[in-house]
């Protein structure tokens, strides 16, 4: 794959896959918090303490569960879309509050490519566009498109690759 294979004008949309790793997140971190309401539960209903601080945590986790697992990945796949042109990276997010933002190459300092232990279970990875600004993530691409992702970017906008 190269540059115009990348850039071919249009909106690029992630990884379906990263729907999938983005709610094994989510169920992991409400999985446990989940767990922990009903084990406060138990001790308060066991020891005699008060109930509701338990009921309540574990309604919110719950609620919290089944927005952040089933809902949001697949808004957040539908909403997000990125481009790379010759002089800029266009990235749009946000399904309540829309963010569209463009990166001239001529700002951007560093190019980084991270894949941890759950998008790397995918195949995918995430590139991070470093500004003096701020930081923007593309995370949900499979590995060799995030590579070549960024090794185009790094090329337009003249930053040196370490790694190779």
């Amino acid at each position: 794959m190269n540059y115009t294979e990348l850039n071919n004008g249009e909106l690029r949309r992630l990884h379906p896959k990263a729907k999938q790793a983005t709610a094994l997140t989510a169920l992991m971190v409400n999985g446990l918090l989940t767990l922990l309401a009903i084990g406060y539960l138990i001790v308060a209903w066991v020891r005699d303490w008060v109930l509701w601080p338990g009921w309540v945590g574990l309604g919110i986790f719950i609620i919290s569960l089944i927005w952040y697992t089933w809902i949001l990945p697949g808004l957040r796949h539908r909403h997000f879309s990125f481009r790379v042109a010759e002089d800029e990276v266009e990235i749009h997010s946000g399904w309540l509050w829309h963010t569209d933002t463009i990166v001239p190459m001529t700002r951007v300092q560093q190019v980084e490519l991270e894949s941890g232990p759950l998008l790397r279970k995918y195949g995918l990875a995430k590139v991070s566009i470093v500004t003096a600004a701020a930081t923007l993530h593309i995370a949900g691409l499979e590995r060799e498109e995030a590579e070549q992702l960024k090794r185009s970017i790094g090329h337009l906008a003249k930053v040196e690759d370490h790694d190779e």
